[in-house]
């Protein structure tokens, strides 16, 4: 399944990979989130495509992987990984 994040005139394209029932934090790289205190951080990890949105308050944890590693814009990155976070099913309440 893929994901368009669509609020940017350069649209990022990432695949929903899955929710990671089991993980610890510690185990994964900080990227963005932290600054202006957001509920959403991403992380990132070994592979270079792969990132992961962590939800603080339902303490949750999905991965997205980034088609095309030469459309990565970290102006927008974590706007559109936030945008595709919240079109899953998975997330709606």
């Amino acid at each position: 399944m893929s994901y368009l994040s669509g609020k940017f005139t350069e649209m990022i394209d990432y695949q929903f990979i899955g929710e990671i029932k089991k993980f610890k934090l510690d185990n994964f790289m900080p990227y963005m989130g932290w600054i202006g205190n957001k509920p959403h951080k991403i992380y990132t990890h070994k592979d270079p495509l792969s990132f992961f949105v962590y939800d603080e308050s339902t303490d949750r944890l999905f991965e997205f992987e980034l088609r095309d590693q030469d459309r990565l814009n970290k102006a927008t990155i974590y706007d559109c990984l936030v945008n595709a976070y919240q079109t899953l099913p998975e997330t709606q309440s």
